[in-house]
């Protein structure tokens, strides 16, 4: 049974966060995950202050809306979108002081920022909320495919994975206009590497790469059995897969495959700071890889419940809690080595 765009249950979303895709939660349902959050959710203004439990390197934690999901930093915010709230927030990075919320479509999750513009897919609603980066303003709603899954940008477009549809929709950031570009299976994460658009396919474990320039595809590659989320920066792309708690690393300039590496349980959506890619796990903590060697140089409590996505800028990383109603600042000059 498929539900209806408009009415998915957390049910569906919370079986493919648990198994991270390694079973499909029954073939074609599923899409980023949820948890109920136990809270309430607080859309005052917040200062970033450190809580007395929290770990040395965890310097703020910031109250967000419910269920806070794609992460993003830009400059001198960082952007949040509050899956359970339907809501936006950016947060001062320099003081952890959380914005009012701005409202958008139904689940919002994954976000990107360019050309001015904060890209949300709202995965509830089967659009893309296109937002003023420096008002806050909603510029645009844009339809997409079922169930848009994450979002990046480059080339001068919003790039989209459209889950249900085995479609990528590249929208145009000069008109708003959507393009089609096929590429079968249950497309899930997006990234941008060294010219092209990587799509790692949740249901075979294969990853897809679409020239940025001509929306063709040019190379498929395989990663791993449950491969959904990334990481990338340079010509390194890292996949995460979920079925075998690996992350794979891709040379995308030469288009092959490196290294796969072993981490935590169902790695979920990392980042790379500072040349060293730091990948997310259910459970809580944070794994450090150095592409120097492919190896986990340092493991770490982010201290929220289900860092589903995290962000990173300088020796900063963030982590939203997917679990409860905050965001964590983490200062990477102070996690302990492996």
């Amino acid at each position: 049974m498929t539900p209806t765009p408009a009415r998915r249950t957390t049910t569906v979303l919370l079986c493919l966060l648990v198994t991270a895709v390694a079973t499909g939660c029954g073939g074609s349902s599923g899409a980023q995950g949820s948890l109920a959050s136990g809270r309430s959710p607080s859309h005052t203004p917040s200062s970033g202050t450190p809580s007395a439990s929290a770990a040395p390197w965890v310097t703020a934690r910031v109250a967000l809306g419910s269920k806070p999901c794609g992460i993003q930093v830009a400059g001198d915010r960082v952007w949040v979108s509050n899956y359970g709230d339907a809501t936006v927030q950016w947060i001062d990075a320099a003081t952890g002081t959380a914005s009012p919320p701005v409202r958008v479509g139904a689940e919002p999750c994954g976000i990107a920022v360019g050309d001015g513009s904060v890209w949300v897919e709202d995965y509830g609603a089967d659009d893309v909320t296109r937002i003023d980066e420096s008002t806050g303003a909603v510029q645009a709603t844009i339809g997409v495919g079922d169930s848009p899954y994450d979002v990046t940008y480059s080339h001068g477009a919003a790039w989209v994975t459209d889950y249900r549809d085995g479609t990528v929709s590249r929208i145009d950031a000069a008109t708003n206009r959507r393009r089609v570009i096929k590429v079968g299976g249950n497309p899930a994460g997006i990234a941008p590497v060294a010219g092209g658009i990587w799509v790692p396919r949740a249901d075979d474990g294969s990853v897809v790469r679409i020239d940025a320039r001509t929306g063709k595809v040019t190379d498929r590659l395989q990663a791993g059995k449950g491969a959904t989320w990334t990481a990338y920066s340079g010509n390194d792309l890292w996949v995460s897969n979920g079925a075998t708690d690996t992350v794979t690393r891709i040379d995308a300039k030469n288009r092959r495959v490196v290294a796969t590496v072993k981490v935590g349980p169902k790695p979920l959506d990392g980042v790379v700071v500072g040349g060293l890619a730091y990948i997310p796990v259910t459970d809580g903590r944070v794994y450090r890889v150095d592409p120097a060697t492919n190896t986990v140089t340092s493991v770490f409590a982010s201290t929220v419940s289900i860092p589903f996505v995290i962000t990173g800028q300088g020796s900063s990383l963030w982590a939203a809690d997917f679990a409860g109603t905050e965001s964590v600042r983490i200062d990477l000059t102070a996690v302990p080595p492996a």
